[in-house]
């Protein structure tokens, strides 16, 4: 077993890099660890972070039952760090080696849910429906120069050519199912990353002065090819939001009729009821037809499902809907107050859904039952 060896892998797990192969081999090196190795271990990887700090002495179980549940008195820097390193930790050692100690999903149901994967549906201008997922696909369109790649990865790409005649504007729709995500690329450069149960409204080809898409419902990240001639705009049932060269994430999947649009790189700037804001990286634009406000975030949070993660900093209810929608299950409280339970976790999106909740499990304040695809939340019982 090399140390240097979980000392890397845990290092791509804090900036969310670690596919699944290598998280598999990161819970197996952990799995032979006694507890004072795990310790020293965890210990190594916080000087190096932070020399000028020490370790806090408390149990690395306590330390984790805190940033679970609440924001402890410890810095954010070690908040996000400690995070992320011990759930990773003691998601493939403690729950192993302890197991018989630990309070376990119970499952009446042999059923295995599986984490959602890139699949979608394109509903094409003119009336063909293309279903999507993670193999090579090429699409032609009859009488057109227009041609659809797909490639191994699950990600689309529009090929149009400069002679095409705009005299009548096509415009397609991407929609993601429950458990689905997927990106496309737009045949003027710009990424969009689709979240899970999301739509978005395109034109096959732009025009020379003009970029326009809709954002119908959900969530979506975009990277755009900045063009200062031809503004790119995304449209929202509460507003508008402007590129002034950036990528950015709009989240129009609340309930309560807010948008929230948060900016990683560049500028933009956001128009509602007759309002306009521009926003600097680090920002968050909320903004229903009424009015715009501006807070400072951690926009890398507001990405981390883009990136394969779940990064939970909410009451329980929030971060179990998106539970439910990314591995399509239903979910069910023993009484309201269990809703309002706060979370704070990093956890990665492609796991086994049981792992997802043994970890949720670990504040000692929930249990769950898995029953075919419904998922019963109680109160955490010795």
């Amino acid at each position: 077993m090399s140390k240097n060896r979980i000392k890397a892998l845990l290092a791509k797990y804090v900036d969310r890099k670690c596919d699944e192969k290598e998280l598999e081999e990161l819970f197996a090196l952990l799995n032979v660890l006694d507890r004072q190795k795990l310790d020293e271990l965890l210990n190594d990887i916080w000087l190096e972070y932070e020399s000028d700090q020490e370790l806090p002495e408390e149990d690395a179980q306590q330390i984790l039952n805190s940033i679970l549940v609440k924001r402890s008195r410890f810095t954010l820097r070690y908040v996000a760090i400690a995070a992320s390193v011990l759930i990773c930790v003691f998601a493939g050692t403690y729950l192993l080696l302890n197991s018989r100690k630990s309070n376990p999903v119970e499952q009446s149901v042999n059923l295995e849910i599986k984490p959602g994967s890139n699949k979608a549906e394109l509903l094409m201008a003119n009336g063909k429906k293309v279903v999507l997922g993670s193999g090579l696909q090429k699409i032609e369109i009859p009488n057109t120069d227009l041609v659809l790649q797909q490639d191994s990865n699950g990600s689309l790409t529009y090929h149009r050519g400069a002679n095409t005649s705009l005299a009548k504007m096509s415009y397609d729709t991407l929609r993601t199912p429950k458990g689905g995500v997927y990106q496309i690329n737009l045949s003027d450069g710009t990424k969009i990353w689709l979240n899970t149960s999301s739509a978005i409204r395109f034109p096959e080809k732009f025009a020379n002065n003009k970029r326009d898409v809709e954002l119908l419902y959900g969530e979506a990240y975009f990277e755009v090819k900045h063009r200062p001639d031809a503004p790119f705009t995304v449209k929202t049932a509460a507003g508008v939001v402007r590129d002034l060269g950036t990528s950015f994430n709009i989240n129009s999947a609340s309930n309560n009729g807010h948008v929230a649009a948060t900016l990683l790189e560049g500028a933009i700037e956001v128009e509602s009821g007759g309002q306009f804001k521009k926003i600097k990286p680090g920002q968050q634009a909320l903004f229903s037809k009424k009015k715009i406000v501006v807070n400072d975030v951690d926009a890398e949070n507001m990405i981390a499902w883009k990136d394969g993660y779940f990064m939970f900093d909410e009451p329980m209810e929030s971060a179990m809907n998106k539970i439910a929608m990314w591995y399509d299950v239903k979910v069910e409280y023993q009484d309201e107050a269990l809703k309002s339970i706060p979370v704070l976790a990093t956890i990665t999106r492609h796991g086994n859904i049981k792992n997802v909740l043994r970890i949720l499990e670990m504040t000692k304040k929930v249990r769950f039952n898995v029953q075919g695809r419904t998922i019963k939340v109680a109160h955490f019982t010795p």
